[in-house]
């Protein structure tokens, strides 16, 4: 697995295309459609379909032109409503607001195959209700949940701060310490490059502020 990144057009949101070397996923496409196949391109793999970690539009924005060209866009089936509806926040940036109907619904537990390794969907309610991570390769792609030293806010529609904690503390802190963590937001290139991970479960697990709430 190799994991390229490119930064996303607001709040630096961090766009993930993850690869097997022939095909690829992007991961939370926060920036335009042309600029993510552009992207494949140079690095000559083929996309093969949109993965979500959650709703808000800063981490979907790509997603709408890359489903009008035939990719399939996979989310929880708990997040339908923040993506079909305002609790996207396309309005509070200042954008349309616009309904995006995934084609793929996921739940805790489901396996994407469409790498030449899985990628293992994990259920992590609270910033939005129906937030998830992706797991590939002792790699945690974490959205908005957990963040270096940080966790996700919970003060939009349908974020919960119980819920954040017991998806922190009582699922993501239960993988292995060494696991990677690529969070959802940060600073990288606006041309897409090689990746490396911010934190690890278990640096995050003896110094997480979340820890704080408990």
């Amino acid at each position: 697995m190799k994991v390229y990144a490119m930064q996303g057009e607001f709040l630096s949101e961090i766009t993930y295309i993850v690869t097997d070397g022939v095909k690829a996923v992007v991961i939370d496409p926060g920036t335009s459609a042309n600029a993510i196949l552009s992207a494949c391109k140079k690095l000559g793999v083929e996309l093969v379909a949109v993965l979500l970690t959650h709703g808000h539009i800063d981490h979907t924005l790509g997603a709408f032109e890359l489903q009008s060209k035939g990719f399939k866009v996979y989310a929880h089936k708990e997040e339908v409503p923040v993506l079909e509806g305002r609790a996207g926040l396309s309005l509070l940036l200042g954008l349309p607001q616009r309904d995006l109907h995934p084609d793929v619904l996921l739940e805790d537990g489901s396996v994407v195959s469409l790498l030449d390794f899985p990628i293992d969907v994990i259920f992590t309610p609270g910033h939005t209700q129906g937030g998830v991570c992706y797991l590939a390769e002792g790699a945690l792609f974490s959205g908005d949940t957990l963040f270096p030293g940080a966790y996700g806010r919970t003060d939009f529609p349908t974020g919960d701060e119980q819920d954040l904690i017991c998806s922190i503390c009582n699922v993501l802190f239960d993988l292995p310490k060494s696991t990677e963590v690529y969070s959802g937001h940060g600073d990288c290139s606006t041309d897409v490059a090689p990746f490396a991970a911010q934190t690890t479960i278990g640096q995050e697990y003896s110094t997480n502020p979340i820890l704080h709430l408990l």
